[in-house]
């Protein structure tokens, strides 16, 4: 397992500059379902281990905005699990990642604790590019701008 920076600081979460202009969130067209297609989709993406070559300065936190590598115009809830999650809810998850800065970062599940992927959205990039976010609201599947696959916590 290649932890790719920031050992030092696992586990910090840095509350949210309330100053910064938010990425617009889309809810429309959500669906919901019982548990089990995100997970398949987050088990997918770890078993790629497609990291890309950038690393992070340890002790640097970061946003997953940064991590993306490349300017989000609009983030699209695509599914919630299980089905009693709210679109208002799924919107929130995803808000409250979206605007933390993380202090750990790995091309692969580099913790021993069952996240419960519950929220899958669509990054839609500026050039028409598509990436992923999948999250618990606590643990963070994502693939950037280049299709490398990342896990923050």
């Amino acid at each position: 397992m290649a932890i790719v920076a920031l050992t030092a600081v696992a586990h910090a979460q840095v509350a949210p500059n309330k100053e910064e202009k938010r990425t617009p969130i889309a809810t429309d067209g959500m669906t919901t379902g019982e548990f089990g297609q995100i997970p398949e989709k987050v088990r997918a993406m770890d078993q790629a281990k497609s990291c890309g070559r950038r690393m992070w300065e340890e002790g640097k936190p970061f946003r997953l905005e940064e991590l993306a590598g490349a300017k989000v115009k609009r983030i699209r809830v695509l599914r919630a699990e299980p089905y009693k999650i709210s679109p208002e809810q799924a919107r929130a998850t995803i808000e409250k990642v979206w605007s933390r800065k993380f202090a750990w970062l790995a091309c692969q599940i580099g913790w021993d604790e069952t996240a419960l992927w519950s929220v899958e959205a669509e990054l839609e990039f500026e050039d028409g590019k598509k990436g992923a976010l999948i999250t618990d609201g606590w643990h963070v599947a994502i693939q950037d701008h280049e299709g490398h696959n990342w896990f923050v916590r």
